[in-house]
């Protein structure tokens, strides 16, 4: 039986991916604030992509090596 927390850190990494964009991205805009607003945009990205970067690195794990 495997218990592991990969779900809920993949989980996390989308719900403030989302957050970052739904919040920050657009508080940025209306304050016309362009670079912080570029950067938001980066980090929520990243994270959402960090979420899919994961489950490929576990179904890679899984299926292929072990």
């Amino acid at each position: 039986m495997y218990i592991g927390y990969l779900n809920f850190v993949i989980g996390i990494c989308w719900v403030t991916g989302m957050l970052i964009l739904l919040t920050d991205v657009k508080a940025y805009q209306h304050a016309s604030l362009k670079k912080e607003q570029k950067v938001s945009k980066f980090l929520g990205w990243v994270n959402i992509s960090i979420g899919f970067g994961l489950i490929a690195a576990d179904f890679i794990y899984t299926r292929v090596l072990w």
